[in-house]
């Protein structure tokens, strides 16, 4: 396990520092993503050829609505965030660019921040791009859309910590291809049990709980509340945090 180094105030870097030197690593990480055609596949091809896919058969009715925003949104966040981060995140470890980042005067914050940022760009591209085609194809707006809101940043904080927490335990790259299947099997799973089992218990799932504020965002039944989903995503954030706080480490795993 990895030790904290406190840093004394006097040199501890500013916010404004460390915010710039997390810039630069984010548009590294972006350029290097961008080469690397394996992850720009798995990242941006795969996920956007699925939402393709699943809004060529979208219909007017809101259930479909609800259904399709919900697998966009959750295919999103695992291949943009969640298996983006975690493959960086340990790739970077094993050729000790983290090491050498850390040696320096940027901040483990910053650094996470940087290599983060990048996945966290390429899933609000992808949304975004998805939303305007969403638009335009004139499928029913959500009356009450700040649920929606809700569930992205929530499915994003969970997917970031999952990724940094699932990384903490994956010795080293062609690992990461299995250690990151409970938490895909997990929300996949639960996205799909989530219309199909009435149980509010079920919002404590990534997946159930994403279902659940995207159907109160469409005014639909539910089985259990947005609030209750809206816990189940924090306390998955803070289940992330927590694991890696005590296991992530800057160098390679032996």
């Amino acid at each position: 396990m990895s030790t904290t180094t406190v840093t004394p105030a006097a040199t501890r870097p500013s916010v404004k520092a460390s915010a710039a030197r997390a810039r630069v690593i984010a548009r590294t990480e972006l350029r290097l993503i961008a080469r690397s055609k394996a992850t720009l596949i798995s990242a941006t091809a795969f996920p956007l050829l699925f939402a393709a896919f699943v809004i060529a058969q979208a219909e007017t009715a809101r259930n479909a609505a609800v259904g399709m925003i919900c697998m966009v949104l959750a295919f999103f966040a695992l291949f943009a965030i969640y298996l983006t981060a975690t493959t960086t995140l340990v790739t970077r470890r094993q050729d000790l660019f983290l090491k050498r980042l850390r040696s320096g005067e940027t901040s483990d914050g910053a650094i996470l921040a940087g290599v983060l940022a990048a996945p966290l760009v390429l899933f609000l591209a992808q949304v975004a791009v998805v939303a305007g085609v969403l638009v335009a194809l004139d499928i029913p707006a959500p009356s009450r859309p700040w649920w929606i809101l809700v569930a992205v940043v929530g499915l994003v904080a969970s997917s970031l910590t999952a990724a940094t927490a699932t990384a903490a335990l994956t010795p080293n790259a062609s690992a990461a291809q299995i250690s990151t299947m409970p938490f895909i099997t997990v929300v996949l799973g639960s996205l799909i049990a989530g219309p199909l089992v009435e149980s509010r218990y079920l919002d404590l799932t990534p997946g159930g709980a994403v279902v659940t504020l995207v159907r109160a965002a469409y005014d639909l039944e539910l089985a259990g509340t947005p609030w209750f989903a809206t816990a189940g995503l924090a306390l998955w954030t803070w289940v992330g945090v927590d694991l890696t706080r005590r296991y992530f480490r800057w160098e390679p795993r032996h």
